[in-house]
């Protein structure tokens, strides 16, 4: 046996506890990125604004500094910084972790003649808005979608009984659950910014040229 004492004791690596990016922390990011000013505002104002628990918050603005995304200017004011690498790195979170919580269901619709309608389609909700392919389409006219994507606060069942809905898992209309509040009136279109993020995590060729008209027109003055 041989002993040796003159290594140092090992050192247990812990696992990362920023919490920026899970969940909750996107929800938050994704507000910020809406409307930046709020980043200055109370923690119990952003919660209530975002609508998730007070405690996020601070794991949120904690883990923005840490990275290097939150800069202070002075004593009270914080800014956003490198926006557009922040955006890049909530895109590949939100597409991993929080998309996927957020399928409400897949459909079709009982009329075929419904899909090729699907913008004069009159939305009960004023929460319920175009994502992704129909929202590049009536941001740009660049695109015509084969596939229908919803952000909503309907229940399943309203989307069913308000939009002669089938759920259906090979259907062309997918419905997700809105995660967002205080946003831009955009219509029955999702904010500009979620638009480009779903149309550049297609991997279509046609769907990122879209998104980034969208980037040019309207994102690019900022991030």
């Amino acid at each position: 046996m041989i002993w040796i004492d003159t290594n140092k004791p090992y050192m247990e690596i812990k696992a990362n506890s920023n919490r920026a990016f899970n969940k909750t922390g996107l929800k938050i990011i994704f507000h910020f990125l809406l409307h930046e000013d709020s980043i200055n505002f109370p923690y119990r104002q952003i919660a209530t604004l975002t609508k998730v628990g007070l405690g996020n918050i601070n794991y949120v603005m904690t883990g923005l500094k840490e990275m290097g995304f939150l800069i202070q200017l002075n004593k009270n004011t914080y800014k956003l910084t490198r926006k557009k690498e922040l955006v890049e790195k909530w895109m590949s979170a939100y597409f991993e972790r929080l998309k996927p919580a957020l399928k409400i269901g897949t459909f079709r619709f009982l009329q075929e003649e419904d899909f090729a309608n699907w913008k004069t389609l009159e939305f009960k909700n004023r929460d319920t808005r175009w994502g992704c392919k129909p929202a590049g389409d009536l941001l740009t006219n660049y695109l015509h979608p084969a596939e229908l994507t919803i952000y909503t606060t309907e229940t399943r069942r309203d989307l069913i009984k308000n939009y002669r809905l089938l759920p259906d898992e090979k259907g062309n209309v997918i419905a997700y659950q809105t995660f967002w509040h205080q946003d831009e009136d955009n219509g029955h279109v999702v904010p500009a910014l979620l638009a480009y993020v779903d149309l550049m995590n297609t991997n279509d060729r046609r769907c990122t040229e879209t998104a980034q008209k969208i980037y040019d027109a309207i994102l690019q003055n900022k991030l």
